[in-house]
């Protein structure tokens, strides 16, 4: 996973409520002392680094979860992953149709735009409710 912040965070818990092991690789270096405090492999840095990327052995991944708001680092870490892992799951995070345009077209399997999807646990609300 990239990523551990508002998004990421609730990935971890899905994760780890499911007994699924995952990797967190993530810049924010009070976040990482939580992390290993917590028991959970993470690595410090921008996943965007292709040392860093590498070092996450994708090849022997399954899934990769792009979690993090910036678009362009978002595109480069995905392209780089679709290159180390051509069957590898990517799941990552957009902000607007051209940011998962781009992530789509640089490898991503699927994309997820917030706006979108709580638009859509809105409606899915209100269309259960008693009229």
């Amino acid at each position: 996973m990239v990523g551990y912040g508002r998004v990421g965070s609730h990935i971890g818990d899905g994760l780890r409520q499911q007994n699924i092991p995952y990797l967190v690789i993530e810049d924010r270096a009070d976040v990482v002392k939580q992390l290993r405090a917590r028991g959970i492999e993470v690595f410090f840095g921008n996943a965007a680094a292709p040392e860093l990327i590498a070092a996450a052995n994708l090849p022997q991944a399954k899934t990769l979860f792009v979690a993090i708001p910036e678009s362009f680092e978002a595109g480069q870490i995905v392209e780089q992953a679709r290159k180390g892992n051509p069957s590898l799951e990517i799941i990552a995070r957009a902000h607007s149709d051209a940011e998962k345009d781009n992530l789509d077209r640089l490898g991503a399997n699927y994309t997820v735009m917030g706006e979108r999807e709580i638009a859509q646990g809105m409606m899915d609300y209100a269309m259960k409710k008693p009229a």
